[in-house]
């Protein structure tokens, strides 16, 4: 399963790496913006996005849009890892096709547990 984790902050890129690659997935890239995201996309399809809401110059909920409406780009998984706790932004992300939310701080066993149900695994052994 190839991961893209789009998250601008040094230390929580490392830590999403290290903890899904610690977990056996090591196909993972991490970058610290929407336009590095949009980069890697292009010339490779992953096939789940880790997206932290609040990106300088563009919003991963910005790039969640623009990726749902690229027919070519549209059917990737995509689960916002955040602090945005909003309700009505929630909402509103998951109608725009989000597959998942997961709110920081990180919780290793919800990160893994989201990755294997968009994976189709069981979660537990």
């Amino acid at each position: 399963m190839k991961i893209l984790s789009v998250e601008d902050s040094k230390m929580l890129r490392f830590m999403v790496v290290k903890l899904l690659r610690d977990a056996g997935y090591t196909d993972v890239v991490a970058v610290s913006s929407a336009e590095e995201a949009l980069s890697f996309i292009n010339g490779t399809k992953p096939d789940l996005i880790l997206l932290d809401w609040n990106l300088p110059k563009m919003s991963g909920f910005e790039l969640l849009q623009h990726i749902r409406k690229n027919p070519d780009l549209a059917a990737i998984n995509i689960v916002m890892v955040t602090t945005e706790h909003e309700k009505s932004n929630i909402i509103q992300a998951l109608k725009v096709g989000l597959q998942g939310y997961i709110l920081k701080p990180i919780n290793q066993e919800a990160l893994i547990s989201k990755v294997k149900q968009i994976e189709g695994k069981p979660s537990s052994p």
